[in-house]
């Protein structure tokens, strides 16, 4: 009886076994990966940069009185350019390819000019000094722009965008009149915050989600400041201009 119930339990495997062989082969599903996060550009971000600044700043002569206008200069020009460097802070949002953004950013300068020119009032030599000093430069702006394929290797997106607002700016505007002989003269010296605008361009280039390249060149135009030099009964005018070009590069983190 063991013998019969041990060769059934044989024949039993057998039978499975072949019936397992004919049945179709499956290969064990694979998981798709999940893909990875698309970089965003919404939120905020802090920075610093580097700048160069060139200012073409001028010294207009607007109004003579009881002095020859020949002794005095018409105009100075008070071109001058040089380095500074700051920080900013923005929020960016972003639709689509689109990206859009305000930014706030201060920088440190020390960039001016001085001219000095003598002319010939009768008896008297008059020295005129006049100069222009930009001690700091803000801006309060809006950009917008487009995210697009890397532009430069190691960078996984680039966004390039034009930005323009608001420019404040404190500068130091000098005029002096010596005269000699007696050797005095009017003298005028005023340090203040001037408001304009700016307008330009740049690119942010991504580096890692959390770090991006800047890079941008703004025009600007600042409001004009007149000095008046008065003495006794004479006094000249000289209306100071302040416009240029700055070019920044700098480093955010975002957060």
């Amino acid at each position: 009886m063991k013998s019969f119930f041990l060769s059934a339990s044989v024949l039993l495997g057998a039978t499975v076994a072949a019936a397992a062989a004919d049945l179709p082969s499956r290969a064990a599903p694979v998981l798709p990966l999940p893909a990875a996060p698309a970089v965003s550009w919404s939120g905020w971000y802090l920075g610093a940069h580097g700048a160069w600044i060139s200012d073409q700043g001028a010294a207009e002569r607007t109004g003579v009185l009881g002095v020859a206008p020949a002794a005095l200069p018409a105009r100075a020009g008070l071109r001058a350019s040089g380095l500074g460097g700051g920080a900013q802070v923005g929020y960016l949002w972003q639709f689509g390819d689109v990206v859009a953004g305000l930014e706030a950013d201060l920088s440190a300068l020390d960039v001016g000019q001085g001219r000095s020119s003598v002319g010939v009032a009768g008896p008297f030599a008059l020295r005129t000094d006049l100069s222009s000093q930009l001690r700091w430069f803000g801006t309060l702006k809006g950009r917008v722009g487009l995210v697009l394929p890397s532009l430069v290797p190691l960078v996984e997106q680039s966004l390039v965008y034009v930005t323009g607002g608001l420019a404040s700016a404190q500068i130091e505007h000098q005029g002096a009149i010596t005269v000699t002989p007696p050797g005095v003269g009017p003298a005028l010296s005023r340090t203040a915050w001037t408001s304009g605008f700016v307008l330009g361009a740049g690119a942010e280039h991504r580096l890692t989600p959390n770090l991006s390249l800047t890079s941008e060149t703004l025009y600007y135009k600042l409001a004009d400041e007149t000095l008046t030099l008065a003495r006794a009964g004479d006094q000249a005018s000289y209306r100071f201009k302040n416009d240029g070009w700055i070019s920044r590069l700098g480093l955010n983190v975002r957060f």
